[in-house]
């Protein structure tokens, strides 16, 4: 799910969760991956739709906030 279009679904109400999972490319990488209202799953990308992938949680916090929600799990 490219990060533009998960901003847009996010103003209607459409993630119900997200989970911050390590990257199977990288252990010391993290990504996130989004639940809709309907239990699909959807892997956070950037607009040219590579995965987001990162050390920094932080980061991913920001964006998790930027698509509305204000919670996420983190797998280890």
């Amino acid at each position: 799910m490219k990060l533009n279009e998960a901003i847009e679904l996010g103003k209607t109400g459409r993630w119900q969760d997200a989970q911050v999972r390590v990257s199977p490319d990288n252990s010391n990488q993290w990504f996130v991956m989004l639940r809709d209202s309907h239990y699909k799953y959807f892997v956070l990308s950037d607009n040219d739709d590579r995965p987001i992938a990162t050390e920094e949680m932080n980061r991913l916090a920001d964006l998790i906030r930027s698509i509305g929600l204000k919670e996420f799990t983190v797998f280890l």
